[in-house]
């Protein structure tokens, strides 16, 4: 007895001889700011950070391998906490909540089976997909819910999923179990910054509205009299609704699915309707503020695409000051249309509402006359962004005066014509490049030999075969010394102070070369849509400007053309107010990124004017229902009357309460193939 128990108790000695040793050897000094971070965070464990659970983030974090906001399912509060540990600052930031856009149960849905397997999601999806016709359907058997850790998710009696506000925690868990994939993390401002994506359910008339206006939703809101949220919804997309609810050419109501029984919806008369009550009210409604930052931004140019520029820039707590040639801001809005189609209060009260958000403006400011892009940068401002008319609005607010270079070297093709017609005394660079492939741009070549242009370089987008069957003696140009370069588009533009000094261009083989450019001329009508800012690199001069990138298509995708495209496949064009709108908002994506240091990058699914989407041309058991017309405020004999029609009283008088609650009734909320059917 004794032996065995000398044996254990030299057995446990040596053990802990060998443990204290061991301990020695392999010990791993900790910060102990990493148990304190840990204590701070949530504990779910829950992955959202993107780290192996709360232990990770938490050593990541006193790495320096991690901000102070990590943590997305604690939030603000809890990266106020984390921050005053490590000593660092967090700035507020709009939560994102979980969100799927499918609206239509297996009841009400079309379905190809009945699925009676097991009760779980992705069981059910490994059969086809699942039992919907629609591809991007929820399933409805509630792996999301039963996977969230902090229970924001219910399942209502209609078999879908919702989604509580106040609980989600932004950990991405149901993002991550959903077999369909179409359950996203959403913000106002990445609805505002953003565009349709091909996992989320859209209708026809929401991809055919140019600024992408989620129009089921707010038509939604119209029947149910919560007027200030529809036109929250609007206003994330278009912040000009007053006015587009007057002046649209409405081309969403042209794909409306109703049209399949008897009229379309009147979309842009209800638009106009929660944009009159606004106004009416006298209060001022955003999707979202967010709190100021020190970050200013130059916008040139005080019509629809500024004025949407600066808005949302402001709305997302940037400091935008809009530089507008004339007296006073509006552009064509306010010069051109005439006040029975666009009374004056109702642009003086869009643009009081720009202002208000937060934007500036200085007027009677012209770029190229009174400041220069080199010294808008001088002066602080982080970015400058273009969003100036085009030739023919030019001309009809200001006349056919002297011509003003916005952009140091660069000319648009007609501009560059009408200074040599008027026999001006002016010599370009040694080294022109002309990006175009008309009889002009050839004409402009030869211009440019007479007027100290050494190297001549046409730059044109597609094949030699193209301009030739134009009829474009290219050859002949050849011999007289003009070089082309066939199947190339220009991304970039870069110049320091107020000259001009290089392009970057894409080849045909996708590679980016780098060339010499003293002059710059544009067959196009107008130099619209482009960022300028400092360039990043170290050895670059301190009055270097480049251009940055304002639309980041496909990878895939060569022609990242700065003048011509602004979608892949889609020609950059201002045909409407809505358009230019459209690209204003867009243009605030790339300045938001910039400004908050991070690359601009291709949205993923996003949805492309030339994809086919799934679609419906069968529409069943939907009863007539005729649409209701906005009243005119003009009697027949007023109508030939030149007078009274472009200086008297708006035409449209607008919808009534009733009017509109009626309208809104006979929208279908459709889906991607769903839609709402009659009682009947």
């Amino acid at each position: 007895m004794l032996t065995t128990t000398l044996f254990l108790l030299g057995l446990g000695f040596g053990s802990a001889v060998m443990l204290a040793i061991a301990s020695k050897v392999f010990y791993v000094w900790e910060d102990p700011k990493v148990a304190v971070v840990e204590e701070t965070l949530l504990g779910a464990n829950c992955g959202g950070c993107g780290y192996p659970g709360c232990s990770a983030a938490a050593a990541a974090l006193v790495a320096g391998k991690a901000g102070a906001n990590v943590c997305v399912a604690g939030g603000y509060e809890v990266a106020l906490k984390i921050a005053a540990i490590m000593g660092q600052e967090v700035e507020l930031k709009e939560p994102e909540i979980a969100y799927s856009s499918c609206r239509y149960n297996l009841v009400e849905a079309d379905t190809r089976f009945i699925y009676s397997g097991v009760h779980d999601c992705r069981a059910a999806a490994l059969y086809g997909g699942g039992p919907k016709e629609c591809p991007i359907g929820c399933i409805g058997m509630g792996t999301c819910y039963r996977a969230c850790p902090f229970g924001a998710i219910s399942m209502s009696d209609y078999g879908l999923p919702v989604f509580d506000r106040k609980k989600c925690r932004s950990c991405g868990i149901c993002v991550e179990v959903c077999p369909k994939d179409i359950i996203y993390l959403s913000s106002t401002t990445t609805r505002m910054t953003g565009d349709f994506r091909t996992d989320e359910c859209t209708t026809p008339c929401q991809r055919a509205c140019p600024s992408g206006i989620n129009i089921p939703a707010y038509i939604r809101q119209i029947s149910m009299g919560n007027y200030e949220e529809a036109i929250r919804i609007i206003k994330e997309r278009c912040p000009l609704p007053l006015i587009v609810g007057r002046i649209c050419p409405a081309p969403c109501e042209m794909d409306c699915r109703r049209t399949l029984v008897d009229q379309s919806v009147g979309i842009n008369s209800l638009k106009r309707f929660v944009a009159d009550y606004e106004m009416e009210s006298g209060k001022r409604i955003y999707p979202f503020r967010a709190p100021e930052n020190d970050k200013r931004v130059a916008v040139i140019g005080g019509g629809a695409q500024g004025l949407s520029a600066a808005y949302y820039l402001a709305c997302l707590g940037h400091k935008p000051t809009i530089f507008e040639s004339a007296g006073r801001l509006g552009g064509i809005l306010r010069y051109v249309i005439p006040e029975s189609r666009l009374p004056e209060k109702v642009v003086d009260w869009e643009i009081e509402g720009v202002l208000a958000a937060g934007a500036e403006a200085k007027t009677g400011k012209t770029i190229g006359k009174d400041f220069t892009i080199n010294s808008l940068l001088r002066d602080g401002y982080g970015a400058v962004a273009f969003a100036t008319g085009g030739i023919d609005s030019r001309q009809i607010m200001h006349g056919r005066g002297d011509v003003v270079q916005s952009i140091p070297g660069i000319y648009t093709l007609i501009d560059f014509l009408t200074v040599f017609s008027r026999q001006e005394n002016f010599r370009t660079g040694g080294t022109v490049y002309i990006f175009g492939g008309g009889n002009s741009t050839l004409e402009a070549a030869r211009i440019c030999s007479g007027k100290g242009g050494k190297k001549i370089t046409i730059i044109y987008p597609f094949k030699k075969q193209d301009m030739v069957s134009r009829g474009i003696k290219v050859d002949a140009a050849g011999r007289e010394g003009i070089q082309f370069l066939f199947e190339t588009v220009i991304c970039g533009i870069s110049g320091t102070g107020e000259e001009l000094t290089g392009l970057s261009l894409i080849k045909e083989d996708c590679s980016v070369e780098e060339v010499a450019a003293d002059t710059l001329i544009a067959a196009t009508g107008r130099i619209s849509d482009l960022i300028f800012v400092r360039p990043g690199n170290e050895d670059s001069r301190p009055d270097a400007w480049t251009t940055l990138a304002s639309y980041a298509m496909n990878p895939d995708n060569r022609y990242d053309d700065i003048f011509n495209l602004n979608e892949n496949g889609v020609f950059n064009d201002n045909l409407a107010v809505i358009r230019s709108i459209a690209k204003g908002r867009r243009m605030v994506r790339a300045l938001h990124l910039f400004l908050n240091g991070k690359e601009l990058e291709p949205q993923i699914n996003q949805i492309k004017k030339w994809m086919k989407i799934l679609n419906t041309k069968n529409i069943r058991g939907v009863n007539t229902n005729k649409r209701n017309i906005m009243q005119s405020n003009l009697t027949a004999a007023s109508y030939c009357d030149p007078d009274v029609l472009f200086n008297s009283m708006e035409i449209g008088s607008g919808f009534s309460e009733g009017a509109a609650t009626q309208e809104a009734g006979r929208c279908l909320d459709c889906g991607l193939v769903c839609y709402k059917k009659s009682a009947s």
